[in-house]
């Protein structure tokens, strides 16, 4: 027998005897009921998931055309906004808001799209950092197809080298948008 050993027997002996007298505690659980309450935060969160949802709706699988065969990540919605999209390269904006789609499916990626989206407009936020990752490149590819298709993003670019550079998008949001709110 090592020392050791006997040092353990002996403290075991020891707590046995400390504790000698005692009894075990019963687990009583107590179980509370939710009160719900009536009011309006309910309404309120019904229409910002409309507005999300219409959001995520301008996003489809379909009708998918060839359109960043030259620049996969560049994008600019009309021609006399080009000094925006130079803007975004030569990296003079810096974004207010970050979205990770890391690990995220198409479905949720839309949905966070989405989300960003209303969330910029809101809080009146145009510029947007969209971090896509490389993965199996499915979200990199269809990260721009989706914005592209969006009628309130004016432009958007690969992000420079210090903000993930090609697994990241850099992305200019209209924040006075004109439309019809659900």
């Amino acid at each position: 027998m090592n020392k050791n050993s006997r040092y353990t027997i002996d403290s075991n002996i020891l707590f046995r005897k400390w504790l000698n007298g005692t009894r075990e505690i019963v687990q009583d659980t107590i179980f509370h009921s939710r009160v719900h309450k009536k009011n309006n935060t309910n309404i309120v969160s019904q229409r910002i998931f409309f507005e999300q949802n219409a959001h995520s709706h301008y996003f489809s699988h379909r009708n998918k055309k060839n359109l960043f065969k030259d620049n996969p990540v560049s994008y600019v919605r009309h021609q006399s906004l080009n000094n925006v999209l130079k803007n975004i390269k030569k990296g003079r904006y810096d974004p207010d808001i970050f979205l990770d789609l890391h690990g995220f499916t198409q479905y949720q990626a839309q949905q966070a799209l989405g989300e960003l989206i209303t969330t910029c407009q809101k809080e009146k936020i145009f510029c947007a950092h969209i971090m896509h990752g490389h993965g199996k490149h499915i979200l990199k590819k269809q990260t721009p197809f989706w914005l592209s298709q969006h009628p309130d993003i004016i432009a958007f670019h690969q992000a420079p080298k210090f903000f993930g550079s090609d697994a990241a998008i850099i992305v200019i949001i209209e924040v006075n948008s004109q439309r019809k709110k659900i």
